[in-house]
């Protein structure tokens, strides 16, 4: 539910109205687009994977998978980017690029 409240304060922010309807929020969550991104090193923070596919567009959310038993990375994660034609570069781009440390 939190992850839900910073996606819909993103959202808002990049509205940059002070009052959205639902429906602009809903239309909004739709057009987002998400990239599966395989091969991260296991010291790799969302910090640095946000930064990595930034070049491509406006990153909403950079989120690593973790192994709880271990508290560490499982290696792979997503890149929620503003707009689909971002995540559509960011994909061809980046596939098969080395790790990003």
């Amino acid at each position: 539910m939190a992850s839900m409240r910073e996606f819909s304060r993103v959202i808002l922010s990049h509205l940059k109205k002070p009052h959205a309807s639902p429906s602009q929020l809903l239309f909004l969550r739709t057009m987002t687009s998400k990239v599966f991104v395989k091969g991260l090193a296991f010291s790799t923070t969302e910090e640095e994977l946000a930064k990595a596919f930034s070049q491509y567009g406006s990153v909403l959310k950079a989120n690593i998978i973790l192994n709880k038993a271990k508290n560490r990375s499982k290696g792979f994660g997503y890149v929620t980017f503003a707009k689909e034609e971002e995540a559509c570069k960011a994909q061809i781009d980046m596939n098969g690029k080395a790790r990003i440390y």
